[in-house]
């Protein structure tokens, strides 16, 4: 890539750059937040930073002479370039344990339905039960994946996936008592282990799925009373002999 021309915009000049595999020229700033925008660089940037330490719009748009629709959209842009950086990064990272976590909430001041009793949402979050499910790298202190979504397996699962993409071989993996955690991890790590036929009338007998070889994954319970912490149970469900070593 070299440069070949410069052009001036409401942010200082701009390159225009010279492709030396394809000999297709383009703008510098082309598939970044800045591209085709009027407004200097130092207003987006300086909105972007007002937004990380939550100042609101109104505020933002008050302080930098602008509508709360152009911060969300500078705000949707610069989501956008980090989403695919992401993607680009994250991919088969040798990390070897990863922290399952789930952050609950409400979504609407209404008495909310019964949920099971290992804590599971109704289908579609119909009680208002939602949360930010994420898996966590401790030693690299890396977010590995993360949505919004309601407490059922179909989110755990979804979770499971989205790390297993991005993860190098078959980590351990650490999480509370939630049981959908577990019903996850063997459908993405599994084995799955077949049985011959018999000969005798009837169906034949299913494969069934079986957690891998490789595979760590172990539990921190949270004993409560009345809404207060009274212990930490450990507890490692497989690959205990794994873990040691």
């Amino acid at each position: 890539m070299s440069a070949i021309a410069t052009y001036l915009t409401q942010s200082g000049k701009r390159r225009i750059c010279l492709c030396s595999a394809c000999d297709k020229t383009f703008s510098e700033t082309r598939d970044t937040v800045f591209f085709d925008l009027r407004t200097p660089e130092e207003k987006v940037m300086m909105a972007l930073k007002m937004l990380l330490v939550k100042v609101a719009l109104s505020d933002i748009g008050f302080v930098l002479g602008v509508t709360e629709e152009t911060v969300l959209e500078w705000l949707r842009r610069a989501a956008h370039k980090a989403h695919e950086i992401n993607v680009h990064l994250l991919r088969d990272l040798p990390v070897t344990q990863v922290q399952l976590d789930e952050m609950w909430n409400f979504i609407r001041r209404k008495p909310a339905q019964q949920a099971a009793p290992d804590g599971e949402s109704t289908a579609w979050s119909a009680d208002g039960r939602q949360g930010v499910w994420s898996s966590f790298a401790p030693e690299f202190r890396l977010i590995l994946a993360a949505f919004v979504g309601p407490r059922t397996f179909e989110s755990a699962l979804q979770l499971i996936q989205m790390t297993a993409a991005v993860v190098l071989g078959i980590p351990g993996f650490f999480s509370d008592g939630f049981s959908c955690d577990l019903s996850a991890l063997i459908a993405v790590y599994h084995n799955l282990k077949t049985f011959p036929r018999t000969g005798k009338p009837g169906r034949p007998k299913q494969p069934r799925q079986e957690p891998h070889p490789e595979w760590v994954y172990g539990q921190v319970v949270n004993k409560k009373r009345q809404g207060r912490l009274q212990a930490l149970v450990y507890r490692v469900r497989y690959g205990a002999k794994r873990l040691e070593a």
